[in-house]
């Protein structure tokens, strides 16, 4: 049961991240395409 959790909460956080960084990569990418 710990292992299932532990994964489960790692997977939540990866997941989080990259919609993060996708979020963050979308937005660089719009300044630079305005200036």
């Amino acid at each position: 049961m710990e292992y299932r959790t532990r994964v489960s909460s790692y997977l939540g956080l990866v997941s989080w991240m990259n919609l993060h960084l996708r979020v963050d990569v979308h937005s660089w990418t719009r300044t630079q395409l305005q200036s």
